[in-house]
């Protein structure tokens, strides 16, 4: 029978940490190795609920290809962080409403012409539905019919479920200016508050590992918001992921990741912001 109820779990050993960590890196790309204690807090979060307190047999039960693909993709879900925030980086999404401000403005009289924009690990999904706020504002302000479409994706499975639930506490919302509240949020009986249906319905929360370029969305986008996810990755990864982004952006697109995450990072489609206190690029192709 498990001891999980009766007393605190083993602390993994070096030897273990150093297994885990690189299979972990090799399979989803994020590196614990300055994240030890967010990687046994979800090691022994997800052992606890499978019943198990043996770190080696836990081990070669995820290892296993197919058996262990069910429990890993449960134990991702344990392990991937879900630290998020309506409209965190304040800066980085006044430069993304200022840049299509700027790009409806010469693009209002096509009636073609749709607003794509990609959440890159979007979490419960704060990000996400604040870009669809900047966003409709935006066209609202151009008077243009067009067509508003948010990629969100993210690799936990149950962070999603909350995001397309759309449903957050009063206490999420309170970065949210009074007048977005009021326009996007409807107040429920428990005090919680719902997005707008209507807004809701404009983004597609979907499951996806960013180092799996083969299987990002194929379309073009107006922006790619890519922010706080670097941290994560080791150096010489942030060049690759980067650079397979610039590929999923239309001409004159933006890619904005955290300020401080990348540094030396040049490619040559892509023109750094002059604002150095923020990371935005745009495409000049």
């Amino acid at each position: 029978m498990s001891q999980w109820s009766y007393q605190a779990p083993l602390e993994l050993s070096d030897e273990q940490y150093v297994r885990w960590q690189a299979l972990l890196e090799e399979r989803t790309g994020i590196c614990f190795l300055q994240h030890k204690s967010i990687l046994q807090k979800g090691l022994s979060q997800r052992m606890r609920e499978a019943g198990i307190d043996d770190y080696e047999y836990y081990f070669d039960l995820v290892s296993a290809v197919p058996e262990g693909v069910v429990e890993w993709i449960l134990l991702v879900d344990r392990i991937s962080v879900k630290e998020t925030s309506f409209f965190r980086e304040p800066k980085s999404f006044k430069t993304v409403q200022a840049f299509l401000d700027k790009r409806l403005a010469s693009s209002a009289q096509r009636q073609d012409y749709t607003i794509d924009l990609w959440s890159v690990g979007c979490s419960t999904g704060e990000e996400a539905i604040s870009l669809a706020m900047v966003a409709s504002e935006a066209i609202e302000k151009s008077h243009a019919k067009l067509f508003l479409g948010i990629m969100a994706t993210d690799i936990s499975k149950s962070a999603l479920a909350i995001a397309k639930r759309g449903l957050y506490s009063a206490r999420k919302i309170e970065p949210i200016s009074a007048a977005l509240k009021k326009k996007y949020f409807i107040q429920t009986n428990n005090d919680d508050f719902e997005v707008l249906p209507a807004l809701l319905q404009q983004v597609c929360f979907t499951q996806g590992n960013i180092i799996e370029f083969d299987q990002a969305p194929k379309m073009a986008m107006d922006v790619i918001f890519f922010q706080n996810v670097l941290v994560y990755f080791r150096r010489w990864r942030h060049k690759d992921v980067l650079d397979a982004l610039v590929g999923h952006l239309k001409p004159g697109g933006m890619l904005v990741v955290g300020p401080g995450e990348v540094s030396n990072w040049q490619h040559p489609l892509m023109r750094r912001s002059a604002d150095d206190t923020i990371q935005a690029y745009v495409r000049h192709d």
